[in-house]
C-alpha cells in the first residue's frame, strides 16, 4: 500500500514538473478539452470550434443518417454551413492522426435554422409621395386600357383578315374553275377551228379541182332546144333538138336561140348549150 501511494505521488509530482517545464499539461495531450461550442449548444452555422491539446486532430462530423471528414485541422476553424445540410443534432469528433482510439473526444450541439433577415420597415409615404404614386398608378391604368383596346382593335382587324382571306381563297377557286372552263372551251374552239381549217383546205382542193375542170371545158359554140314538129298528133311526134332557124342559120349565142325559141310554138325546153355534145355527135 505504501508503494502504491509513494508511487502516484512520484507520478504527480513527474507531471507537475513537466508542467512547469513545458509551461503546458500533459494532460491535454493524452485528452484534448473541446472548448467550442458548448456541450449541447444551440448554434447557427458556420460553427466555430476550438480544443486544447494535440494540434492537428482529426475532424468528424456526423449527424442522422449523415457523416463528413474534414480532415486535418488545427485549433480554431469554422464548420461550414455546406457541412451542416440541415437543422438538427450533430455530433463533433476530434481525433489523433496517429493514436486515434487512444486519444479523441466528441461534442454534441444541435444547429437551428438560419433566421431569415427581416427586411425594414419602409418609411412612411409622404403626401407629395402618396400622389405621386396614385399619379403613377393612374398612368399604368391608362396604359393598360390603351394596350387592351389595341388588343382589342388588333384581334378583331384580325378576324376580319381571317374573313377577307377565306372569301379571297373562295374567288379564286371559283376564277381557277372558270380559268379551266374557259382553257377547256379554248380547247374545244381550237380544235374546231382545226377541223374547220382542214375542211377550208379541203374546199379549196375541191375548187381548185372544179376550176381546173371548168377550165378544161370548151366555150359554147352552138346553142339549141327540144321541139316536137306536130304535137298536135296523137301520139305527138318524136321530139327533135333544133340548132338553127328557119334559114338555116346555126344559134352561135343563147340570145339567137332564145329569140328563135319565143317564137316558136312547138318549143318544149329552154336554150342550153349543145355545142360540145353536138360536136360529139358529129
Amino acid at each position: 500500500m505504501r508503494q502504491a501511494i509513494g508511487l502516484f505521488v512520484v507520478c504527480v509530482l513527474a507531471v507537475g514538473a513537466a508542467d512547469l517545464t513545458f509551461r503546458s499539461t500533459l494532460l491535454r495531450t493524452v485528452s484534448p478539452v473541446i472548448t467550442s461550442p458548448a456541450d449541447g449548444a444551440i448554434v447557427t452555422a458556420p460553427v466555430t470550434v476550438r480544443w486544447e491539446g494535440q494540434q492537428p486532430m482529426l475532424a468528424t462530423v456526423s449527424g442522422s443518417g449523415f457523416r463528413r471528414d474534414l480532415g486535418a485541422r488545427y485549433s480554431p476553424f469554422e464548420i461550414a454551413a455546406d457541412d451542416l445540410p440541415r437543422p438538427g443534432q450533430y455530433v463533433l469528433e476530434i481525433r489523433s492522426p496517429a493514436l486515434g482510439w487512444l486519444i479523441r473526444t466528441e461534442r454534441r450541439f444541435r444547429v437551428q435554422p438560419t433566421a431569415e433577415p427581416v427586411p425594414p420597415p419602409a418609411p412612411p409615404e409622404t403626401t407629395a409621395a402618396r400622389a405621386e404614386t396614385e399619379e403613377a398608378l393612374s398612368r399604368l391604368r391608362s396604359e393598360r386600357d390603351r394596350i387592351e383596346a389595341e388588343k382589342r382593335a388588333l384581334l378583331a382587324e384580325h378576324a376580319h383578315l381571317q374573313t377577307e382571306n377565306r372569301d379571297m381563297a373562295s374567288e379564286l377557286d371559283e376564277l381557277r374553275e372558270a380559268q379551266e372552263q374557259a382553257d377547256r372551251r379554248l380547247a374545244s374552239i381550237e380544235a374546231q377551228q382545226a377541223e374547220l381549217a382542214e375542211a377550208h383546205q379541203l374546199a379549196l382542193q375541191e375548187n381548185q379541182i372544179l376550176r381546173s375542170r371548168l377550165a378544161s371545158i370548151p366555150n359554147c359554140t352552138t346553142w339549141g332546144y327540144l321541139s316536137y314538129p306536130r304535137p298536135q298528133t296523137v301520139p305527138p311526134t318524136r321530139r327533135v333538138v333544133l340548132v338553127s332557124n328557119g334559114r338555116g342559120q346555126v344559134f352561135r349565142d343563147e340570145a339567137e336561140c332564145a329569140a328563135t325559141r319565143r317564137a316558136d310554138p312547138t318549143a318544149a325546153s329552154p336554150c342550153v348549150c349543145v355545142g360540145s355534145v353536138w360536136d360529139h355527135l358529129q
